[in-house]
């Protein structure tokens, strides 16, 4: 294949995916067909196949490049955002790296994410990409916890495990879509907000 036909393919490519996350977001997996993501991105219907794979497939892709900020093939936990909040030494500030953290990433990725949920019990594909996705959340909620476990003392009634499953269930990006979408928070006030929540919530010596 020559460079200026991977570069065709890739821009295709590009445009499939850039043209199905706003339909799903818009209006959600289930009723969206693959003509109308072929028509949004400027590319016949087989083009979709061939480039990206059937509607699931394109799913799972849309939401791995919104969770990750791009498509290249680096882990969250390698990403050095993540990194950054991991190594913060202070506590208070490794919250608050935590609350920026899910503040991105719920801008990007929480209109799919909630087209994923709405489709995951219709949709067996769906369904086994949502039950993946929550997996892969508690599991990043227990590497933020358990690194916070070992830099400072907890606050009474919290332990690695408690912190897990309190981070699975507030970073999720469902409640940054229901303050920001639905009540009009700005995802500034958003990121203080769960910052300060986290930090109440966790240390004891938070004010």
């Amino acid at each position: 294949m020559t460079q200026v036909k991977r570069m065709a393919r890739g821009g295709a490519r590009q445009a499939i995916l850039d043209a199905a996350g706003r339909l799903y977001a818009e209006q959600g997996f289930l009723a969206t067909s693959i003509e109308q993501i072929a028509a949004a991105a400027g590319v016949a219907r087989p083009t979709v196949f061939t480039a990206t794979g059937g509607k699931a497939a394109i799913l799972r892709e849309v939401v791995d490049i919104a969770l990750s900020g791009d498509d290249e093939p680096v882990p969250v936990r390698e990403r050095p955002w993540f990194v950054e909040m991991m190594d913060e030494p202070d506590p208070h500030r490794m919250l608050a790296l935590h609350a920026r953290n899910i503040t991105t990433m719920g801008r990007r990725v929480a209109a799919v994410y909630s087209a994923v949920e709405a489709a995951s019990t219709a949709d067996p594909d769906v369904g086994a990409l949502w039950e993946s996705l929550q997996a892969q959340r508690l599991a990043g909620s227990r590497m933020v916890a358990e690194r916070l476990a070992g830099k400072t003392a907890l606050r009474e009634g919290y332990d690695a495990d408690a912190v897990t499953d309190v981070l699975w269930s507030v970073g999720s990006p469902m409640v940054y879509r229901k303050t920001v979408a639905e009540r009009g928070w700005t995802p500034e006030r958003y990121e203080r907000w769960m910052a300060d929540l986290l930090r109440r919530l966790f240390l004891p010596d938070a004010v």
